[in-house]
Protein backbone atom coordinates (compact mmCIF):
# COMPACT_ATOMS: atom_id res chain seq x y z
CA UNK A 1 0.00 0.00 0.00
CA UNK A 2 1.33 3.50 -1.09
CA UNK A 3 0.83 6.94 0.96
CA UNK A 4 -2.11 8.19 -1.05
CA UNK A 5 -3.95 5.07 -0.15
CA UNK A 6 -3.15 5.32 3.56
CA UNK A 7 -4.16 8.74 3.86
CA UNK A 8 -7.43 7.75 2.06
CA UNK A 9 -8.57 4.56 4.37
CA UNK A 10 -6.96 6.64 7.56
CA UNK A 11 -9.87 9.67 6.22
CA UNK A 12 -12.68 7.69 5.12
CA UNK A 13 -11.83 5.50 8.84
CA UNK A 14 -12.24 9.31 10.62
CA UNK A 15 -15.15 10.29 8.62
CA UNK A 16 -16.79 7.10 9.52
CA UNK A 17 -15.73 7.41 13.30
CA UNK A 18 -17.11 11.01 13.06
CA UNK A 19 -20.24 9.93 11.49
CA UNK A 20 -21.12 7.60 13.83
CA UNK A 21 -20.35 9.75 16.79
CA UNK A 22 -22.62 12.61 15.17
CA UNK A 23 -25.45 10.33 15.26
CA UNK A 24 -25.34 8.11 18.22
CA UNK A 25 -24.08 9.83 21.22
CA UNK A 26 -26.94 11.48 23.29
CA UNK A 27 -25.40 14.53 24.30
CA UNK A 28 -25.41 17.74 21.37
CA UNK A 29 -21.75 18.84 22.18
CA UNK A 30 -20.68 15.43 21.21
CA UNK A 31 -22.79 15.06 18.41
CA UNK A 32 -21.30 18.51 16.85
CA UNK A 33 -17.73 17.41 17.65
CA UNK A 34 -18.45 13.99 15.95
CA UNK A 35 -19.91 16.24 12.61
CA UNK A 36 -16.56 18.06 13.04
CA UNK A 37 -15.23 14.71 12.84
CA UNK A 38 -16.76 13.59 10.24
CA UNK A 39 -16.23 16.69 7.94
CA UNK A 40 -12.01 16.84 8.37
CA UNK A 41 -12.32 13.47 7.25
CA UNK A 42 -14.36 13.70 3.99
CA UNK A 43 -12.05 16.59 3.69
CA UNK A 44 -8.80 14.86 3.92
CA UNK A 45 -10.88 12.07 1.54
CA UNK A 46 -10.64 14.64 -1.02
CA UNK A 47 -7.28 15.57 -0.25
CA UNK A 48 -5.79 12.55 -1.27
CA UNK A 49 -7.50 12.35 -4.48
CA UNK A 50 -6.26 15.50 -5.26
CA UNK A 51 -8.97 17.92 -5.13
CA UNK A 52 -7.22 20.52 -2.58
CA UNK A 53 -9.38 23.20 -3.42
CA UNK A 54 -12.29 21.45 -2.75
CA UNK A 55 -10.81 20.07 0.53
CA UNK A 56 -10.15 23.94 1.71
CA UNK A 57 -13.75 24.86 1.27
CA UNK A 58 -14.79 21.81 2.83
CA UNK A 59 -13.23 22.54 5.92
CA UNK A 60 -14.34 26.03 5.96
CA UNK A 61 -17.96 25.95 4.88
CA UNK A 62 -18.75 22.47 7.01
CA UNK A 63 -16.83 22.56 9.68
CA UNK A 64 -16.52 26.72 9.84
CA UNK A 65 -20.35 25.95 10.06
CA UNK A 66 -20.06 23.71 12.96
CA UNK A 67 -20.30 26.53 15.45
CA UNK A 68 -23.37 28.37 13.89
CA UNK A 69 -24.88 24.54 14.14
CA UNK A 70 -23.49 24.50 17.93
CA UNK A 71 -25.47 27.84 18.38
CA UNK A 72 -28.67 26.88 17.05
CA UNK A 73 -28.72 23.54 18.81
CA UNK A 74 -27.72 24.33 21.86
CA UNK A 75 -30.62 27.12 21.64
CA UNK A 76 -33.02 24.84 20.21
CA UNK A 77 -32.41 21.47 22.70
CA UNK A 78 -33.40 19.88 25.86
CA UNK A 79 -31.62 21.41 28.82
CA UNK A 80 -27.88 19.53 29.33
CA UNK A 81 -28.46 20.11 33.14
CA UNK A 82 -31.67 17.38 32.62
CA UNK A 83 -31.10 13.89 32.50
CA UNK A 84 -31.93 12.83 28.55
CA UNK A 85 -35.19 11.87 27.84
CA UNK A 86 -35.08 7.61 26.80
CA UNK A 87 -35.39 7.14 23.03
CA UNK A 88 -38.09 5.44 22.03
CA UNK A 89 -37.39 1.75 20.15
CA UNK A 90 -39.48 2.13 17.58
CA UNK A 91 -38.61 5.56 16.73
CA UNK A 92 -34.65 4.24 15.82
CA UNK A 93 -35.67 1.77 14.27
CA UNK A 94 -37.98 3.53 12.00
CA UNK A 95 -35.02 6.04 11.46
CA UNK A 96 -32.41 3.20 10.57
CA UNK A 97 -35.43 2.04 8.48
CA UNK A 98 -36.15 5.39 6.43
CA UNK A 99 -31.90 5.74 6.12
CA UNK A 100 -31.29 2.44 4.63
CA UNK A 101 -34.58 2.93 2.32
CA UNK A 102 -33.10 6.57 1.36
CA UNK A 103 -29.16 5.21 0.54
CA UNK A 104 -30.88 2.33 -1.45
CA UNK A 105 -32.69 4.78 -3.38
CA UNK A 106 -29.57 6.79 -4.04
CA UNK A 107 -27.74 3.55 -5.06
CA UNK A 108 -29.90 2.60 -7.28
CA UNK A 109 -30.16 5.88 -8.90
CA UNK A 110 -26.13 6.36 -9.08
CA UNK A 111 -26.03 2.44 -10.39
CA UNK A 112 -28.81 3.12 -13.00
CA UNK A 113 -27.37 6.88 -14.52
CA UNK A 114 -26.55 7.39 -17.61
CA UNK A 115 -22.79 8.31 -17.16
CA UNK A 116 -20.93 10.19 -19.76
CA UNK A 117 -17.97 8.17 -21.16
CA UNK A 118 -14.88 8.86 -19.34
CA UNK A 119 -12.47 9.56 -22.66
CA UNK A 120 -10.24 11.87 -20.44
CA UNK A 121 -10.22 13.36 -17.42
CA UNK A 122 -10.49 16.75 -18.45
CA UNK A 123 -13.91 16.20 -20.01
CA UNK A 124 -15.18 15.05 -16.71
CA UNK A 125 -14.38 16.94 -14.01
CA UNK A 126 -15.47 19.07 -10.55
CA UNK A 127 -15.43 22.02 -13.03
CA UNK A 128 -17.97 20.16 -15.68
CA UNK A 129 -19.77 18.97 -12.96
CA UNK A 130 -20.47 22.22 -11.46
CA UNK A 131 -21.39 24.21 -14.63
CA UNK A 132 -23.85 21.68 -15.23
CA UNK A 133 -25.95 21.50 -11.90
CA UNK A 134 -25.92 25.40 -11.94
CA UNK A 135 -27.03 25.27 -15.85
CA UNK A 136 -29.32 22.30 -16.20
CA UNK A 137 -30.35 21.54 -12.97
CA UNK A 138 -30.91 25.64 -11.47
CA UNK A 139 -34.54 24.52 -9.87
CA UNK A 140 -32.77 21.73 -7.70
CA UNK A 141 -30.17 23.81 -6.78
CA UNK A 142 -32.76 26.41 -5.13
CA UNK A 143 -35.69 23.60 -3.83
CA UNK A 144 -32.46 22.52 -1.92
CA UNK A 145 -31.98 26.00 -0.32
CA UNK A 146 -35.36 26.63 0.20
CA UNK A 147 -36.16 22.75 1.87
CA UNK A 148 -32.97 24.15 4.17
CA UNK A 149 -34.85 27.28 5.03
CA UNK A 150 -38.31 25.78 6.00
CA UNK A 151 -36.84 22.80 7.75
CA UNK A 152 -34.78 25.52 9.88
CA UNK A 153 -37.63 27.60 10.42
CA UNK A 154 -39.44 24.15 11.67
CA UNK A 155 -36.78 23.40 14.20
CA UNK A 156 -37.66 26.74 15.40
CA UNK A 157 -41.29 26.88 15.12
CA UNK A 158 -40.97 23.43 16.95
CA UNK A 159 -38.44 24.16 19.82
CA UNK A 160 -41.01 27.47 20.81
CA UNK A 161 -44.14 25.62 20.86
CA UNK A 162 -42.34 23.07 23.13
CA UNK A 163 -40.74 25.64 25.60
CA UNK A 164 -44.32 27.29 25.37
CA UNK A 165 -46.23 24.64 26.57
CA UNK A 166 -44.02 23.64 29.56
CA UNK A 167 -41.99 20.57 28.31
CA UNK A 168 -38.70 21.45 27.97
CA UNK A 169 -38.94 22.91 31.91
Amino acid sequence: MNWAGAVFGASAATALVGALCAVGLKNIFHNILGFALAMFGVSGVFLSLGSDFLAVVFVLVYVGAVAIAMVYAVMLSYPLDQPPRPRSGWKVAGAVLFAALGAGGIWLMVRHAPWPPAVGRAEVSAAWAGYRFLRDYVLAFELISVLLVVAMMGAVMVARRSRASGEGT
